[in-house]
């Protein structure tokens, strides 16, 4: 499958009506659901064990209705690769991607040669919207751990997590704009150790794109200081972004695009946008993407307790060696169609652009991780949030933290640089961050430990444990 040039694709995705991309995303899956089910092995047999006749499956109803919903479980750790692949067999395979295995089990994605251009394309379409990369060179500094490649036509330094400042001191400048991809917090100690050196991110015109893990808001604030962006809720030319993806499912299921990131920071300030955007009981903001319904058929499968659901995706394309339908990664998801979300600003935010690309919004809050104290639930992201809600507080710890119920209150321990004594200031300082991220009044311990002596291995090369357990 071949598609048009990134132009013509961006001014379709402009100017096309929202609802007809919906509705070529629905066909697209019913037609790769069918074809599936013909020709996948494992798939065919997980269908006969929950009597599913795939000529059943004829509409969007009862493909919601009658597939069973999937997960790594029943379909990573239930069969071998090969019967997971169309005809039994990994013979046209050059590429594999594996997960991160933060949950104690791998699961892969494969693909062909033809697969890893479609993919290179759709990634660029992304840039190009965002950063204009046919008409400005542009060097990607690939931080991403594991051997993981960006798929893309722009030069790339596949540096993974052994990437240092020589490496942009020795290419950067010849290029026009440098875009730095990695998990949140190596390209943190990345910026540091290059500010430190006199590296001048925004002379570089450097954006920096995040993935692997979630961040917040307070980490977008600081990192953007880094980059020299004078005014983070209207980034222009430089941009600290997130990318969503799945080892599994594909590395660019959603991206921020620079009006999404617009609208999440005034959500991030203004609670009633926050309210109308995602529903009333939610307590930080999520990330906010653009996605692509004829590339991934997204879903909100409903959860108890919660104003949105658990995500599930499933592929549409024809030729993926390793479809996955109705797939969940685990992740809370409120999605918000292009038109609903027309509504909400004219209702709610007025001066607020829309996207320009007409493509449907997800808000991804992450996992359901939590501490369960005082008859409540303390997430991860309300403790990164605390973290680094304070530029002293934050320039002074690696990110690295374990939280912890601690008697009837919290403990956080939190790993400071190389370099950074612990002192009693810096301690209060960090109780005060996590005062005012939660108004519950909870009662904190904080122990900040320096570098070495933190009590917990740390690597940049898998996801980090924030909560014990």
């Amino acid at each position: 499958m071949s598609l048009p040039d990134i132009p013509t694709i961006l001014e379709f995705l402009k100017s096309a009506e929202p609802e007809m991309l919906e509705e070529m995303g629905e066909a697209a899956v019913l037609e790769a659901f069918q074809s599936a089910a013909r020709e996948v092995p494992a798939y065919a047999g997980l269908l006969n064990r929950h009597g599913v006749d795939p000529a059943a499956v004829t509409d969007i109803e009862s493909f919601r209705r009658l597939v069973p919903l999937t997960d790594k479980h029943n379909t990573f750790l239930a069969h071998p690769i090969h019967e997971l692949c169309r005809g039994g067999s990994l013979k046209r395979i050059r590429s594999i991607v594996p997960s991160s295995g933060h949950s104690g089990t791998f699961a892969f994605s494969v693909d062909t040669p033809e697969g890893g251009e479609l993919a290179a394309k759709g990634a660029d379409l992304a840039f190009e919207y965002v950063l204009g990369i046919s008409e400005r060179p542009t060097l990607v500094v690939n931080c991403y751990p594991m051997g993981l490649q960006v798929p893309t036509s722009m030069a790339v330094a596949n540096a993974g997590v052994n990437a240092d400042v020589a490496i942009v001191k020795s290419f950067a400048s010849d290029f026009d704009q440098l875009i730095i991809v990695s998990q949140p917090l190596f390209v943190k100690k990345l910026l540091e150790d290059g500010f430190a050196q006199g590296v001048d991110w925004k002379r570089l015109r450097t954006t920096v794109v995040a993935g692997g893990e979630g961040f917040v808001e307070s980490w977008r604030t600081y990192i953007s200081g880094l980059l020299g962006i004078e005014d983070p809720d209207n980034p222009t030319t430089q941009f600290v972004a997130s990318s969503m993806g799945a080892g599994e499912l594909g590395l660019n299921l959603f991206h921020e695009v620079p009006e999404t990131i617009r609208i999440i920071r005034r959500a991030y300030r203004d609670p009633a946008l926050r309210q109308a955007l995602f529903g009333e009981g939610v307590t930080h903001t999520p990330h906010f993407f653009v996605y692509y319904p004829m590339r991934s058929f997204i879903e909100e499968i409903p959860a108890a307790g919660w104003p949105g659901g658990d995500l599930a995706v499933s592929h549409t394309a024809l030729d993926l060696p390793l479809p996955l339908f109705r797939y969940r990664t685990g992740d809370l998801v409120r999605l918000i169609p292009y038109r609903r979300l027309e509504e909400i600003l004219a209702r709610s935010a007025p001066d607020m652009p829309m996207p320009g690309l007409r493509l449907p919004c997800a808000a991804v809050f992450g996992r359901r991780d939590g501490l369960e104290v005082a008859g409540g639930r303390v997430s991860v992201e309300a403790v990164k949030e605390a973290l680094f809600l304070d530029a002293d507080v934050a320039r002074s710890v690696t990110g690295f933290f374990r939280a912890s119920v601690a008697g009837g209150g919290l403990r956080m321990d939190a790993q400071l640089r190389e370099g950074t004594a612990p002192a009693p200031t810096l301690a209060d300082r960090l109780l005060t961050c996590l005062a005012a991220c939660d108004s519950r009044g909870l009662s904190w311990t904080v122990q900040l430990h320096p570098c070495r002596d933190f009590p917990q291995p740390t690597t940049y090369e898998r996801k980090h444990a924030y909560l014990a357990r």
